[in-house]
């Protein structure tokens, strides 16, 4: 076991003391970082004008930037309140729904922005009740549960019925952001090319190095390397994914502040229809352990491709067309294509009524995928054992 432990630990140090690994993750970190401030410092502005309570004209230039702090900051004075039929009508008697588009702004702007955001989100529910809202997304979910068969329709009927109902509202924008960066639109759709700048050269470089022959003579020392290098792959990958989230998550928080983790998903208009009894919190740590299990799959992969190939650039390559192949593949059919990186590590995933029956135990896609991604992970690790017993038995 100290053998091992000295092993991993230098394999750990093989990888994170590549150049090419550091400026890979702090470029990752740097891009993301960038998107989730920029929203707050766009350029552009309009000059809004209004009239008080006091019928005095009021004028003001905002910058975009300034636009969206309001809108951000604005929303938190409705945190906590229940969304019931209360909540809709002082909305009603508070937005003047009768101005034009630009009045309105004008008036979150410079006279009340709490109602900012609900209203860019909720605009098109405020011509009813809040009985209509609910009631319409319930039917819109009874009419996708009726093509399924009837245990998997009572499995989502149990799921919507934990849902709490009505809904408390919460300004669930910086969450939406963050779950965003996590998806097939942000890293998850880069995630490929990060793990493999990291990780391209983990047995490739006993083959450039030519000492392959000289650690399989032992075998003992051959089967822990072996293990140490697998464990210090997967660690690396996770490493450099948890390393640009946390970068992400933090700068989040910092612009965002605290407000809507625990506020229910149904309230993002991305996830209106999902009938998982969630918060937008517990919905980004599903969807990290998903883009963890996904960086465990990229990174076997590229491990494959380098002990076999014996080429870091041949890895990379690999990396780069998972990636590709990825972006490309349709994803718009239902069935196995559901379990694409593009619909499982996404807020698609989230909404996905597909379920797995497991010895017994029904499973949503967000469990069946976490299992078969981890399983796929160690299908791709174990098929890098005979590719470098092949290259120390072919080539030393």
């Amino acid at each position: 076991m100290k053998n091992f432990g000295t092993l991993f630990g230098y394999e750990m140090k093989k990888i994170w003391m590549r150049p090419m690994t550091w400026v890979t993750v702090l470029l990752f970190c740097m891009v993301f970082v960038y998107i989730t401030v920029q929203p707050f410092f766009a350029a552009g502005g309009t000059t809004f004008t209004t009239v008080d309570t006091d019928g005095n004209e009021i004028s003001r230039y905002l910058t975009g930037g300034e636009r969206y702090r309001l809108r951000v900051e604005g929303a938190r004075a409705l945190s906590g309140q229940p969304m019931d039929e209360a909540f809709f009508q002082t909305a009603r008697d508070t937005i003047p729904l009768d101005k034009t588009w630009f009045d309105k702004e004008s008036y979150f702007y410079l006279i009340d922005p709490s109602y900012c955001d609900f209203y860019v989100e909720f605009s098109e529910w405020l011509n009813d009740t809040a009985e209509h809202y609910y009631t319409h997304h319930q039917n819109g979910k009874e009419l996708s549960w009726q093509r399924l068969s009837e245990e998997d329709a009572a499995y989502w009927r149990d799921m919507e019925a934990r849902v709490e109902k009505p809904y408390v509202y919460q300004p669930v924008l910086g969450p939406r952001m963050l779950m965003n960066m996590l998806c097939s639109s942000g890293l998850g759709m880069f995630l490929p090319l990060l793990v493999g700048l990291c990780v391209c050269g983990l047995y490739a470089q006993e083959r450039r190095a030519r000492t392959c022959a000289l650690i399989f003579s032992s075998p003992q020392g051959r089967r822990c390397l072996y293990l140490a290098k697998t464990l210090a792959g997967a660690a690396s990958a996770v490493l450099a994914v948890l390393m640009v989230v946390l970068a992400g998550g933090l700068t989040n928080l910092l612009f965002y502040g605290p407000w809507g983790w625990d506020g229910a998903i149904q309230l993002s208009p991305w996830l209106w229809g999902s009938s998982l009894p969630i918060t937008m919190g517990q919905g980004i740590l599903i969807l990290l352990a998903l883009l963890l299990a996904y960086a465990l799959v990229c990174g076997a992969a590229t491990a494959l491709a380098s002990v076999w190939s014996g080429s870091s650039v041949a890895a990379l390559a690999v990396s780069v067309g998972v990636m590709l192949l990825a972006m490309v593949m349709d994803r718009s059919e239902p069935g196995w294509r559901e379990y694409l990186p593009a619909n499982l590590v996404d807020e698609r995933g989230l909404m996905s009524l597909q379920v797995t029956n497991l010895c017994g135990v029904q499973l949503n896609i967000l469990q069946s995928g976490f299992l078969l991604y981890l399983l796929l992970a160690l299908v791709l690790a174990a098929l890098c054992w005979p590719g470098w017993w092949r290259s120390a038995a072919g080539r030393g």
